[in-house]
């Protein structure tokens, strides 16, 4: 469980993370093997991009299930 205020300290190229769905998603490594999401992903990086993950194929679902690491603990859920 990750806190908002944690979440929100990753959003650099060096630590990027982005929440969906209440899930808590490190995407660094994705930033690196795709460098033309860059300008897609850090501006929304720390944020909730659920509108954006609803959007994905099921099949690219499966592909952000590599990147979860947790969730954002339910205290601190009014994500914006």
């Amino acid at each position: 469980m990750f806190s908002l205020q944690e979440i929100k300290k990753h959003t650099t190229m060096d630590s990027c993370w982005i929440i969906a769905n209440h899930k808590v998603y490190d995407v660094t490594d994705f930033l690196t093997i795709h460098p033309e999401h860059v300008s897609i992903i850090m501006p929304k990086a720390g944020q909730d991009v659920t509108q954006d993950y609803l959007f994905h194929t099921k099949h690219m679902k499966k592909i952000w299930q590599k990147y979860c690491i947790g969730y954002v603990q339910p205290s601190s859920c009014s994500v914006s």
